[in-house]
């Protein structure tokens, strides 16, 4: 175990936290301790699909693994420019000025395009994206918070980039649904933690997050945590 989450109170109320325990620890490694985590201290769904109808940012790991699936890499593979066909068909990119802002499309009733509005069900579980995996009913601490924050961030700046630079290879636009004044520029989006990545598995926490942030992350439970109440036990 590289990650550890860490079952709390904070404002009298249940959360969690986060505690990282090896300093090799990736982004895979906190997803799995929080999918293990919700799993044993959250309630079941049961068909509510309240976050199903919230934007849905998009990393770049996960849009490869969506091209790396056999289903929809047979879709997507073998045309010229993947990923922005993939986005074009099941995404949504907004531009404004120079911000790229890339998620998951949604239908005409404001849902995301894979729920399965008729079963209360996500019809692409495996493939959840990231923030899906890392939503929680919960409460959660400011660092888990903020770490959560620097993950999603940073792996849509990469997933931006790598649209700019399929554009450019192609020598055509890369797809925009909507636009207010697009000024899209690769230099705003400059190689980072997730470039040259495919997975999360390749990519370091530590690599990604700020000094601060990970002194907080890397050491004792509870330290620096700001406002937990107490740890619960067994978590």
């Amino acid at each position: 175990m590289k990650v550890r989450i860490n079952d709390c109170l904070l404002g009298g109320k249940p959360a969690y936290d986060v505690q990282i325990i090896d300093e090799g620890a990736t982004v895979q490694d906190y997803l799995d301790a929080l999918n293990d985590f919700i799993r044993g201290h959250c309630p079941p769904c049961n068909g509510c699909t309240a976050c199903c109808w919230e934007r849905v940012p998009l990393t770049y790991p996960d849009v490869a693994a969506f091209l790396q699936d056999g289903w929809f890499g047979r879709q997507f593979q073998e045309l010229p420019a993947p990923l922005s066909s993939f986005l074009q068909q099941y995404g949504y990119v907004y531009v404004e000025g120079p911000v790229v802002d890339i998620s998951l499309g949604f239908k005409s009733d404001g849902s995301c395009i894979f729920l399965d509005t008729r079963r209360g069900r996500c019809s692409i579980y495996h493939l959840r994206p990231l923030v899906c995996q890392t939503y929680t009913c919960r409460r959660v601490t400011r660092r888990a918070r903020e770490l959560r924050g620097v993950v999603v961030n940073a792996g849509m700046d990469e997933l931006v980039r790598r649209w700019l630079l399929e554009g450019r290879r192609c020598g055509r636009p890369p797809v925009i649904h909507e636009g207010c004044r697009p000024r899209p520029r690769l230099r705003d989006y400059p190689p980072g933690a997730f470039s040259g990545k495919e997975r999360f598995a390749e990519v370091r926490l530590k690599n990604l997050c700020p000094p601060g942030l990970w002194r907080e992350l890397y050491g004792l439970p509870g330290t620096g945590s700001g406002h937990i109440d107490r740890q619960l036990k067994g978590g």
